[in-house]
């Protein structure tokens, strides 16, 4: 087993990885070279979404949030970091050698220029946890159910598990607003979910056969289907469950401006 929970700490779960893994054994040349592709890909989007929770973090010590959820927003920097270690891991499996970390994806925060500044930080927590994260579960749960070997089940549970977390700092912040600043963010719902649907539509690279659903790497048309669902039956029935009008994206939804 591979152990690398004793590397970062603060941990919530600390489950070894497999080393042996039959179904990767089983796979074509062709085929690991694409799952070693995704995952490094994963590494590098997890690395990212690091630096996207240290302007979490920032942006929750800007408006005096609940110390809770302070340190859930400091401790996912850490979670982030942790989980591009796993898909590199994972990638090198696939590899059956080294493998160095992919180059470090810069990243570009939302701007959030039509809003006034003491709103910004808000709508960051928002976008990031509530929405993406949120997203980000939805995603890895089907990755999860067409996955079969298990070091990538391993691996998507450790991910996922932190996942529910990340997504839940953005849901208590939203509950603890109070109702004149949820109306304040209420106009810039569509906006957000469309710039957070487009980032989830980028091409992804092609897939040498359907075996690689079975190694957490979706096609296009899954991942879409995972996205707008997450979309319609978990973030709109949760900003209604926290008292915000979500009126302006069931429309937009309805529309098929999402499909």
């Amino acid at each position: 087993m591979t152990d690398i929970s004793g590397r970062w700490a603060g941990r919530l779960t600390s489950r070894p990885l497999a080393d042996v893994d039959e179904t990767i054994d089983a796979l074509t040349k062709e085929e690991r070279a694409a799952c070693v592709v995704e995952w490094l890909g994963r590494a590098a989007a997890e690395r990212r979404a690091s630096d996207a929770f240290q302007v979490i973090e920032s942006a929750l010590a800007s408006v005096d949030a609940d110390p809770v959820l302070r340190s859930l927003g400091t401790r996912a920097i850490d979670d982030e970091l942790r989980h591009a270690e796993i898909c590199r891991l994972v990638a090198e499996r696939y590899a059956g050698h080294a493998l160095e970390a992919p180059k470090r994806l810069s990243l570009e925060a939302p701007a959030h220029a039509e809003a006034p500044a003491r709103l910004r930080p808000a709508l960051h927590v928002i976008g990031q946890c509530a929405i993406n994260e949120t997203t980000a579960t939805a995603y890895l749960e089907a990755c999860l159910a067409s996955a079969r070997g298990p070091l990538v089940r391993g691996a998507l549970r450790e991910l996922l598990s932190d996942d529910v977390d990340h997504a839940r700092i953005g849901w208590a912040f939203l509950v603890s607003l109070t109702p004149e600043a949820k109306r304040a963010i209420e106009p810039f719902l569509v906006p957000m979910v469309r710039a957070h649907v487009r980032t989830w539509r980028k091409p992804s690279p092609p897939r040498p056969s359907a075996r690689l659903s079975e190694h957490g790497a979706l096609d296009p048309k899954a991942i879409d289907e995972a996205v707008v669902e997450s979309v319609r039956a978990l973030i709109v029935p949760g900003l209604d469950a926290v008292g915000i009008e979500s009126a302006g994206l069931r429309g937009w939804l309805d529309a098929g401006a999402c499909s």
